[in-house]
């Protein structure tokens, strides 16, 4: 549900690179480990198709921004895959 709220803000940063490359698109798939406060404390790149350096570490940097809401848990490390399709 979180990704799908900022899907826009992710989006918006992709579609400024796809200005610059119509042909970006691929698979890109990000390993965030969430506190229980359900701030984002780390985000990276586990692998992506997009071969565009600047690109993945804009979102990696976007969705750090992303809060999950407060759980009472330990901090959660996931993996999540983002597909980016020019419209």
């Amino acid at each position: 549900m979180v990704f799908d709220r900022n899907k826009g803000a992710i989006y918006s940063v992709y579609n400024r690179a796809l200005r610059k490359d119509p042909s970006l698109q691929g698979k890109l798939v990000l390993q965030l480990t969430m506190a229980p406060s359900g701030k984002v404390t780390a985000c990276s790149v586990v692998s992506s198709e997009l071969h565009d350096a600047t690109l993945e570490q804009k979102i990696s940097t976007r969705v750090k921004l992303f809060n999950f809401g407060a759980k009472s848990a330990e901090a959660v490390t996931i993996t999540y895959p983002i597909d980016f399709q020019p419209a």
